[in-house]
């Protein structure tokens, strides 16, 4: 009897840089080198055609990079919908098991309608819809299009083998969402990659910056409608005298934001690069004395940033932007691995961070807390085998 097939459905997937496209990519690979029978399907085109050792890879009107207009993201989230809706209805057999990753949101849909083919699946929430866009402005809060997908997104849930959240105040506020018992798992991401080894001073990626005797704040991943990018800037303005740099690395939707603030205020300690290569972030990592998660406020229990791991990962301390009561806030404090700064409070930021410049041996016992903390709570093996263990 041939084995049952895990479908991994995720719109985003190599090469594309962004970190979904990368998480999926580690655990597809993960599963099957644990001996699954794995078929990834998904959006991103790949010119190249990499040949992934264990997978069968399908790519469904895939379309070549990222944009950030929403009705194009729409029409490609739709397309890939009803394209893989077909495939799984066709190629799908009872015994299969799907495992959804939330992009687009209405992914989740293929759940309960694959359900009349025996096909048993897992949704993973990587944010909470529609939560996150009401935040972002995209919906109103009491719209009719709003109340109609948190009532698919119920659908999906409730329907759901188990629904995976990114970490305990997503659980929480998604039982809060609905009346009923919803079979709620938390898995925690992990670093996609980490730093490597060695002193900040001697790093490359630094040196051919040219920001090696700086102190060196960076902020890499996505600069999205969620993420307080203001307080960072602001906080650079109040430091554009003092020895420190900005070095923010990624894109996204306030991007165009980004680039006016800088160039109105003629900022020269901030700088901007393209999203890495993931052959390069064990260099870029590695290249900040302190790392940067900014998050607007009231979405601390919406979205789970991935960065958080990978900056624990290299040893490297957190700079965290957000509510100081949230769940991140308090590990940082408990563990002392980090600073918390209220979104807005540009000045506090300056201050601390100043404070932390002046203190090089406060700043590496920073760094080893967070290593420590990354090692003994997250890990790829650690969700790998939560996640293999839903799958079984």
């Amino acid at each position: 009897m041939p084995r049952r097939k895990i479908w991994l459905i995720t719109e985003h997937f190599a090469p594309s840089h962004g970190a979904t496209a990368q998480l999926m990519g580690d655990l597809a690979l993960g599963l099957a080198s644990q001996g699954k029978r794995v078929v990834v399907l998904t959006a991103t085109a790949d010119p190249a055609n990499q040949v992934f050792s264990g997978l069968q890879l399908v790519r469904l009107g895939a379309a070549p990079g990222e944009t950030p207009q929403l009705l194009i993201k729409a029409w490609r989230g739709l397309r890939f919908f009803l394209l893989a809706f077909c495939w799984c209805s066709w190629f799908g057999r009872r015994g299969d098991k799907l495992l959804i990753a939330s992009n687009p949101p209405f992914i989740g849909l293929l759940g309960p309608l694959l359900q009349w083919r025996g096909i048993k699946y897992v949704f993973l929430f990587q944010d909470l819809f529609p939560h996150s866009a009401v935040l972002s402005g995209l919906l109103r809060a009491d719209g009719y299009l709003t109340k109609l997908f948190k009532l698919l997104m119920g659908w999906v849930c409730v329907g759901s083998y188990r629904t995976v959240v990114l970490s305990e105040a997503m659980a929480t506020a998604l039982q809060n969402d609905y009346r009923q018992r919803l079979p709620i798992q938390v898995i925690h991401n992990w670093a996609v990659e980490k730093a490597l080894p060695g002193s900040r001073t001697q790093n490359i990626f630094a040196q051919e910056l040219g920001v090696a005797d700086y102190f060196l704040v960076q902020y890499s991943g996505n600069f999205g409608r969620l993420h307080d990018l203001n307080t960072l800037l602001e906080a650079a303005l109040l430091l554009r005298e003092q020895p420190f740099r900005f070095l923010f690395i990624g894109g996204g939707a306030k991007q165009v934001e980004l680039e006016n603030f800088v160039q109105r205020q003629q900022l020269k300690n901030v700088m901007q690069l393209p999203y890495q290569a993931r052959n390069k972030l064990a260099i870029t990592l590695g290249a900040c004395d302190i790392a940067a998660i900014a998050l607007q406020p009231g979405v601390e229990a919406t979205v789970a940033p991935c960065k958080f791991y990978g900056i624990l990962a290299s040893g490297r301390p957190v700079l965290l932007v957000a509510n100081p009561n949230c769940d991140m806030a308090r590990l940082l404090i408990e563990n002392q691995c980090g600073l918390v700064v209220p979104p807005g409070d540009a000045n506090g930021l300056a201050q601390q961070l100043l404070v932390l410049q002046r203190d090089p041996e406060r700043l590496s016992a920073m760094a080893q807390r967070a290593l420590a903390l990354y090692k003994q709570r997250f890990g790829l093996e650690k969700s790998l085998q939560a996640y293999s263990a839903l799958l079984q």
